[in-house]
């Protein structure tokens, strides 16, 4: 499920993530390279906002994961 921003937030990537820990992110962003945009859309299921942003007519949209989302591949194995 997702939900439409209607206040205008304007944010860095950094930003949306700990705005919104628990949810990804749809981006409108202010140029291809850049970490700052404007926060379009939240939900809790990153296919759905993936086909979202395939039907919205904006130009650079980027997904972000909130903080909580952030998975780590670090760590020690020990083989036996």
């Amino acid at each position: 499920m997702y939900q439409r921003i209607d206040v205008e937030q304007r944010m860095t990537d950094n930003e949306a993530c700990e705005q919104y820990p628990d949810s990804y992110i749809l981006i409108r962003r202010d140029s291809m390279y850049g970490e700052m945009g404007t926060v379009l859309y939240i939900g809790d299921n990153m296919g759905e906002l993936i086909s979202l942003s395939m039907t919205l007519n904006e130009p650079i949209c980027g997904i972000v994961e909130g903080l909580n989302h952030h998975r780590s591949l670090g760590g020690v194995v020990v083989g036996g």
